[in-house]
């Protein structure tokens, strides 16, 4: 093997094997259906263990009693065809992979889930599952709203978890069916009524407790996601336990796996929330207490200076050093104003031959300046000449090298004009 590859131990193959596919959402909550074969169930546990087939594969499944014990069919048995929903597990120091049942359809239903499954696709690509349509749920309601049935345990459930968390809650029911005919129509009316603005609902619990597969039927037909879609309210989907999946579950503002679950979710518990209040509060009568001590051994400590204790002596202190400063700097500047004097006086003597030397040179200045002033060009433009440029800056002499509406400067004496040629005529 080449030094810069690196091996990995068995466990770590498995490891990674066990995160790529535990970690892959196309092998979570998934449907399978086959034939079952290799069935054994212990009796101890209840667990179940069973293998799915088709006509070319098959797959380990292991049916754990937590969830088992929610499966109503028939007896599972070899040579039975069924539908299992669950998520692909690794069994890690095995080596192997099986599936994690969380339930089990008899064929018979799994049309329905089917239809269902084909629903929920629907609904998805129009956008009803969307994160970004869900709203957060009030962190402080005053009035609670639940759409459920009046006789089932689920009001009872919502109601006590309610008030044991928020005595002072309001708490609306709007009553419908949960099952069965007309429990459809029931849900939809049940969740507009609670809707309308009068009852000045926060927030909205609408479910019921579990059942079975056929008890939830109404929570999975388009009309009634549809409710919980287009609530004007927040609103929470409360239907049967865990396994029991719904699609309103995924149309919902926020889910809970249970009634009880969803009160918790919606009420916030006031004991706590009083409890966490009076510690900010001690945490900010610290915090001030800090502050105005911090304060005052400051101004302890300031008021306890020298200047503060006698705020004369620190005047003339100064007073006295400024004085000498003063008679130090006018000692000084006397003695040099005295030595610039003497300087003065010599250079007085060299004034006068300077004086009459740049006399000198100033008549010699002059007639160089007249001589010059005769033939500059300068000299030529003050007595009535004039220089034409154009904007290469070329000195024009002739009228041949000028064109109409050409830019040209004319330089006279005292300064230039910028012109433009209308017209030309030769001499």
């Amino acid at each position: 093997m080449p030094e810069e590859e690196v091996s990995l131990t068995v466990s770590e193959v498995n490891r990674l094997i066990k995160s790529k596919l535990q970690d892959s959402t196309d092998l979570r909550n998934i449907w399978i259906r086959g034939e079952i074969s290799n069935f054994s169930q212990t009796s101890s546990s209840g667990h179940m263990y069973f293998s799915l087939k088709d006509t070319s594969s098959v797959i380990k499944c292991a049916f754990f009693s937590f969830q088992s014990k929610h499966y109503k069919g028939s007896q599972l048995r070899n040579g039975m065809d069924i539908l299992v929903y669950g998520s692909v597990s690794v069994y890690e120091p095995g080596g192997y992979y099986s599936i994690a049942v969380q339930k089990v359809e008899q064929i018979g239903e799994g049309d329905i889930l089917v239809k269902i499954e084909r629903l929920k696709k629907a609904l998805a690509d129009k956008g009803i599952f969307d994160l970004n349509h869900k709203r957060p749920i009030p962190k402080f309601p005053k009035r609670l709203g639940i759409v459920t049935s009046p006789k089932g345990a689920a009001v009872e459930d919502i109601i006590r978890i309610a008030t044991d968390l928020n005595p002072s809650i309001q708490i609306l029911i709007s009553p419908c069916l949960v099952q069965g005919d007309g429990a459809e129509q029931s849900i939809i009316e049940a969740i507009k009524e609670i809707n309308d603005p009068k009852w000045e609902v926060d927030v909205i619990i609408a479910g019921r407790g579990g059942g079975s597969f056929e008890d939830l039927m109404a929570f999975n037909t388009e009309a009634v996601v549809m409710a919980y879609y287009e609530s004007r309210v927040p609103i929470i989907s409360a239907v049967g336990h865990e396994i029991d999946r719904v699609l309103t579950d995924l149309a919902s503002d926020a889910q809970a796996p249970t009634p009880t679950a969803a009160a918790k979710l919606a009420i916030p518990n006031v004991a706590d929330t009083l409890i966490r209040l009076d510690e900010l509060e001690d945490r900010l009568k610290s915090a001030l207490r800090n502050v105005i001590r911090i304060g005052k051994e400051k101004w302890i400590g300031v008021s306890q200076r020298a200047i503060f204790q006698n705020p004369r002596s620190f005047l003339e202190l100064r007073t006295t050093g400024l004085n000498d400063l003063v008679s130090k700097i006018s000692l000084l500047g006397r003695n040099f104003i005295a030595g610039k004097q003497n300087q003065f006086q010599r250079i007085d003597n060299l004034q006068n031959w300077w004086n009459q030397f740049l006399e000198r040179k100033k008549n010699k200045y002059n007639l160089a300046e007249q001589r010059l002033d005769h033939f500059s060009p300068l000299g030529t433009l003050k007595r009535g000449y004039s220089v034409v440029r154009n904007d290469k800056k070329e000195v024009l002499s002739s009228i041949q090298n000028i064109d109409i509406n050409q830019n040209l400067e004319i330089f006279l004496s005292d300064g230039k004009l910028a012109v433009t040629v209308k017209n030309k005529e030769g001499i």
